[in-house]
């Protein structure tokens, strides 16, 4: 009953209430204008936002004494689109919710058609609040607008005058009653140095707030090129130009001062001129990269790009329902050493300082992500977790793109605080971190940190080595271990048999067979199952040949009793040990080779020797049992000449060497162990026609086999003379890093013109000569397992190439 009384009472009192409004004073001008948009160069974003929406191909902002200019080509306005849209406070043409106007007499009829058109043109839009306009309050207290339509018949050139300061005199003022001025023009009134356009829009300001300095338009232009596109000069055909006339006195003396192939970040400090970076194609082929997406037919499609190599390309099923069309795609870059002083050298400033991973909705930049210092991914916070497994920050660059309305991806009204939280943001970010930068990290922690000379090398050549084609290959098969995951293609190159020598060959074969089935690829599974084949054999002959030579050096006790005595006679003659050690490896006469030196190598020369007689009979063997293939003779063929190489370095050292040659390694100086084998063991077996040139500054200790050294010097001296040098050149260095580089230079006949690729004389049987194509592919394996790599320098004459190893 009570409550009947009351909903009664409620029910007669509101038969005497009548219909109010709001009143809307001046003060809204500053609430969404200045106050709201409180950074002055985010103020410009918006207006080249503007531009950007309205489809222009150039914006050119003009800063001179005390004023702004912002002009575009895009569609630009009519009367009517000004009246009813620009004017009226809040709406926008680009907000889907506005395209409905049976419910406000305002709007211009043509509204919908218009939208559909422009949602044709462009799906997103950059802005849609409608609040853009007012940052030119922020910017300055007075505003002159120029605009004419696109195909607009009448070709008149409208011009509105809003003063700002006019808002501000009384509050208590209506925001409709602030007059604003409006006229009709013929053409655009517009500084020379504008190029003159037919159509679109001229914003001018007026009563700048700040002063636009050389700094500040230099620190504007740099943000500039990250909002639109932090990778190149354009985006959707979407270019900025900065013309500043006060600057351009400062910008001619800077490139006249500029050397023409001065690799540095000039650009940077030049105001006038196209805003964009320049960077990032030369980054591609000096560092690793992944490329992610979600395509049409809603898969995840991946590309993993090391140095310009493809290693791999896969696809796999969306999991996230929420990123259905919304264009989504990643873009992340590893930043090695390389890159990194190839960035600050070009850009002018270190890439920690330039951003991390960018944000982009509708094609422009979400701020403040991916800034110096964000962590909006929170992926700084998590690599403190795991500082040796996991990249920060400071080790990648790159963008997320998304596309989508207002209730997917919204910006923050503040504009400088991100995007909103919806439930397509956070499936944004967990795609960010499940399928790009995890797939990232997976490749470049196993296959580049692991090695620390990795780091710094701007190309493959320590990849293309059995160590660095395993890393890869066990990096690839691991990512593909899942049912969902189908992969396309991946690098042959890198993921390859390995030569059955190789200490990292039983590594690797589990990971070929993954990647093998998982494509399909019938080819490499009967390769594998031959090369498998192979490696046994191998074994059993290693084995076979250390037990004949450990019988043998039993037979020989009486021999290194001889030695050992002889070692006696020596320490009691007083020797001095410490001019012997200086001189490190080789001695300067027969009389110091010691009985044990010579037992040692006889004993090694017995192990390869028996090696190669079982390798013979295995092949003889397979030849009885059937036909053999091209690749099965080259391949075993290949293991009999390495081992053979092996002997004839050694019947040189025995000469002269006072080191042991067993299969353990030896603790020494490299840089002084391939000088002294240079001159010592290589050389006098020269005779007349070749004059050897040793330049060493080096000092680098570290174990190695130097059999393995020895292999390399004898075959690039023996390549030499083979292309008539008669000269070769060695030139050892140690680089900031303290690695070893030795630079290998001959006056010979240089590599033939049918070469296209130089790298490929490093292959297997690779050869455009009598040659067996073996030489320079022992040289690579060998520096392989010392932890090095060679690559060919292209050179005006005869052929050059150059030696890195890792301290």
């Amino acid at each position: 009953m009570v409550a009947r009384d009351k909903t009664e009472h409620y029910q007669h009192n509101s038969k005497d209430m009548s219909t109010l409004h709001f009143d809307v004073s001046t003060g809204l001008k500053s609430v969404i204008g200045k106050d709201l948009i409180t950074d002055d160069e985010v103020a410009i974003f918006e207006l080249v936002k503007n531009s950007f929406d309205a489809s222009a191909t150039n914006v050119y902002l003009h800063f001179f004494q005390n004023e702004l200019i912002v002009v575009d080509n895009g569609h630009g306005m009519t009367y009517e689109d000004l009246r009813t849209k620009w004017l009226f406070v809040a709406y926008s043409s680009k907000n889907p919710t506005n395209t409905n106007t049976s419910s406000n007499s305002n709007l211009n009829s043509n509204t919908s058609a218009e939208f559909r058109a422009q949602i044709a043109e462009r799906k997103h839009f950059a802005g849609s609040k409608g609040i853009g306009r007012f940052s030119s309050d922020r910017l300055g207290s007075e505003l002159i607008l120029q605009t004419r339509k696109l195909d607009d018949p009448l070709t008149t050139v409208h011009q509105l005058r809003v003063d700002w300061n006019l808002f501000e005199e009384d509050a208590n003022q209506q925001f409709e009653n602030i007059p604003i001025e409006y006229l009709e023009k013929k053409e655009f009134s517009l500084p020379p140095e504008i190029p003159e356009i037919s159509h679109g829009t001229a914003i001018r300001i007026l009563g700048p707030r700040i002063i636009w300095d050389r700094a500040r338009i230099l620190s504007l232009k740099a943000s500039l090129a990250k909002l639109i596109n932090p990778f190149g000069a354009t985006t959707d055909g979407f270019e900025i130009r900065i013309i500043a006339p006060e600057q351009l006195s400062i910008d001619q003396q800077l490139i006249a001062n500029t050397e023409q192939d001065d690799d540095t970040g000039l650009h940077a400090e030049i105001v006038n001129g196209q805003v964009g970076n320049f960077i990032f194609s030369s980054l591609q082929e000096k560092t690793t990269s992944i490329y992610v997406e979600i395509s049409e037919d809603n898969l995840i499609c991946s590309t993993l790009i090391d140095r310009g190599e493809v290693v791999y390309e896969i696809r796999e099923p969306n999991p996230y329902p929420e990123l259905i069309q919304s264009g989504f795609k990643c873009q992340i870059y590893y930043l090695n050493q390389s890159a990194k002083l190839t960035f600050a050298r070009r850009m002018g400033l270190p890439s920690i300082k330039f951003g991390s991973i960018f944000l982009f909705r509708n094609g422009f930049r979400v701020y403040p992500v991916g800034e110096a210092g964000d962590d909006t991914f929170g992926i700084d916070r998590r690599k403190q977790q795991g500082y040796a497994r996991y990249l920060g920050t400071r080790d990648i660059i790159g963008r997320v793109d998304v596309e989508g309305p207002e209730e997917h991806f919204k910006e923050a009204s503040s504009r400088n605080q991100g995007l909103v939280q919806t439930a397509a943001v956070l499936a944004m970010a967990s795609c960010f971190w499940e399928f790009c930068l995890k797939r990232l990290e997976r490749y470049v922690v196993p296959v580049t940190w692991v090695d620390s000379a990795e780091k710094t090398s701007e190309d493959l050549s320590r990849l293309m080595t059995d160590s660095g084609r395993a890393r890869v290959t066990n990096a690839v098969a691991h990512l593909i271990d899942s049912e969902n995951v189908q992969v396309i293609r991946y690098s042959k190159r890198l993921i390859s048999i390995l030569n059955e020598r190789s200490s990292q060959f039983e590594s690797s074969i589990e990971g070929l067979k993954a990647i093998a089935e998982k494509t399909n690829d019938s080819e490499m599974v009967h390769n594998l199952a031959k090369a498998e084949q192979r490696f046994m054999e191998l074994k059993a002959a290693e084995a076979e040949a250390l037990r004949i030579a450990v019988n043998e050096r039993r037979a020989k006790e009486e021999a290194q009793q001889s030695a050992k005595e002889a070692l006696e006679h020596a320490a009691r003659l007083n020797v001095n040990l410490t001019e012997e050690k200086k001189r490190s490896l080789f001695l300067a006469s027969i009389a110091s080779v010691d009985a044990n030196n010579i037992l040692n190598m006889h004993h090694q020369i017995t192990i390869y020797s028996a090696d190669i007689k079982q390798q013979i009979e295995n092949c003889m063997s397979a030849a009885h049992n059937g036909p053999l293939s091209k690749q099965e003779i080259v391949s075993r063929l290949e293991q009999v000449a390495f081992l053979n190489q092996k002997v004839l370095s050694i019947s040189r050292l025995a000469i002269k060497a006072n080191f042991r040659l067993e299969s353990d390694k030896i603790e020494a100086d490299l840089a002084d162990y391939f000088q002294t084998y240079i001159r010592e063991g290589a050389a006098p077996f020269l005779g007349a026609g070749v004059e050897l040139i040793v330049n060493n500054s080096a000092v680098l200790k570290k174990r190695f086999r130097p059999i393995e050294a020895s292999i390399i010097i004898d075959n690039l001296i023996s390549n030499a003379r083979k292309a008539k040098a008669t000269k070769v050149v060695f030139d050892i260095t140690l680089t900031e890093k303290t690695n070893l580089m030795m630079t290998v230079t001959d006056n010979g006949k240089g590599f033939a013109n049918s070469i296209d690729d130089p790298d490929r004389i490093f292959e297997l049987g690779f050869s455009r000569t009598a040659g067996s194509g073996l030489g320079l592919y022992h040289v690579k394996q060998a520096l392989g397992e010392m932890n090095g790599s060679i690559t060919v320098v292209p050179s005006a004459q005869g052929a050059k190439f150059l030696i890195k190893v890792a301290a």
